[in-house]
């Protein structure tokens, strides 16, 4: 007898408007289809599959009617797009387990198409059930990509199986033995590219309310960034029949430092390290998070800039001026800046002008003791000319202070004569006037 309880979480994400992925949980089937982004439609075929797939209901007690359920929902998906034009070339991912019994106990199954993932959490250890169908993932596969370079690849969600887009289309299957504590795991890629092996693997050992993992982890993706639709369905076994393993693809390891045979602690978290491990797979291996993300910088980038921002508006202030400043008493300065400077800003030396405080007027002295700011080199040398010229045109204009001597006159001035007899003289260069009166004489004619 197996008893299981799950959970489930979706969630559209931080970038996208609309949510393209749809899940299931039953008693015992668990379902988690994403609609291909950026194809037409991609939430209706996500959701025609996940109803297709539930109407076959208790009828799925084999792994053939579950395959014929999966082959109807890629059938009734394909004809849905030939039938109504606007939804031509929509498909979608699904993966799938089912519970199914059987002669010797329940087994789980697990069905996949497309890069939607199973995953089992066992004793700490994450393992990955199904493969991607994906041009990259082949490509891994195949030898031709290392599992780094895979995951930033640019053609790494490029899939080369969907539900929809052809008639007919094969689907992988696993049977996975389960013992009691295991933790299923079905996703989308919204959550593997965004949280990696062992973040994933250090939320289902410390949470323990598979509902409470769901959301954990969803909350987990859309902390990275949340580039996708994140759906999670999580199914714990409370009670199994312990059957022994079985070789199957079930138990192919998603990363090389958790699969190695090295002891696991109570945490989830190996023991112990390979000699030649890096710093990022240590890292990765220990299950510490990452810290560097496209948010952070973000927003490093954007502090950065307004710093520099900041810095360069300071500087432009304390240097968009020159002043003109006397300083030992006799010379004039022409500095570049503001008088003081701003913050770390100081003035600097421009020029020191040919003309000093001996060739501009008392009453200037003391403003330029104290600086006069002008807008540009060119208006600072204007305004020491103007001082000079002030001074030389006070200078030519001043009224003379000689006082004006008269030099006495040696010679004699002889003013006309006038009538009654009278006489001018000039004698030392005075000049008197004498009046010599000479009596009338009277003739009378007898």
């Amino acid at each position: 007898m197996t008893l299981l309880r799950a959970g489930s979480a979706s969630d559209v994400g931080r970038r996208r408007s609309v949510n393209q992925d749809a899940v299931l949980t039953t008693s015992k089937l668990f379902v988690v289809a994403d609609g291909m982004g950026g194809h037409a439609a991609g939430d209706i075929a996500a959701t025609m599959a996940v109803g297709t797939v539930e109407a076959a209901g208790e009828r799925l007690g084999s792994e053939e009617s579950f395959s014929a359920a999966i082959a109807a929902a890629n059938a009734a998906i394909y004809q849905a797009s030939l039938d109504d034009p606007s939804l031509a070339g929509m498909g979608t991912t699904l993966v799938a387990a089912c519970l199914l019994g059987g002669t010797s106990g329940d087994r789980l199954v697990v069905m996949n198409i497309g890069d939607s993932r199973a995953y089992r959490f066992r004793s700490g250890v994450l393992t990955q059930i199904t493969e991607d169908h994906s041009m990259v993932a082949e490509m891994v596969r195949r030898g031709e990509l290392g599992a780094e370079e895979a995951e930033v690849h640019q053609q790494r969600h490029v899939i080369t199986r969907a539900l929809g887009l052809e008639p007919q289309v094969a689907v992988d299957t696993f049977a996975v033995p389960l013992r009691k504590g295991d933790r299923i795991l079905l996703c989308s890629d919204g959550l593997t590219d965004e949280v990696d092996n062992e973040e994933i693997a250090r939320a289902l050992s410390t949470v323990s309310e598979p509902q409470a993992a769901a959301d954990d982890l969803v909350a987990r993706a859309n902390a990275h960034g949340g580039a996708d639709n994140i759906s999670v369905v999580i199914v714990d076994v409370l009670l199994a029949d312990d059957a022994p393993e079985e070789a199957t693809q079930a138990h192919k390891e998603v990363s090389t430092a958790i699969a190695s045979a090295r002891p696991v602690a109570a945490t989830g978290i190996t023991t112990g390290a390979p000699a030649d491990e890096g710093w990022i797979a240590r890292r990765r291996r220990l299950g510490i998070p990452r810290t560097v993300t496209f948010r952070v910088l973000a927003f490093i980038v954007l502090v950065a800039a307004v710093c520099w921002g900041a810095w360069a508006f300071v500087r432009w202030y304390a240097m968009s001026t020159y002043f003109v400043q006397s300083t030992d008493g006799q010379s004039i300065v022409i500095y570049h800046g503001r008088p003081g400077g701003v913050l770390w800003f100081e003035p600097q030396v421009e020029t020191v002008s040919a003309t000093t405080l001996g060739d501009v007027l008392p009453s200037r002295v003391k403003k330029l003791s104290h600086g006069v700011v002008e807008p540009s080199l060119e208006a600072a040398n204007r305004y020491i000319a103007n001082l000079a010229d002030e001074k030389r045109n006070t200078t030519a204009i001043q009224p003379s202070t000689t006082p004006k001597v008269t030099v006495p006159s040696t010679q004699p001035v002889m003013a006309p004569p006038y009538v009654g007899g009278a006489t001018t003289a000039t004698t030392g260069g005075s000049v008197g006037i004498t009046t010599t009166s000479t009596p009338a004489t009277t003739t009378t004619a007898g």
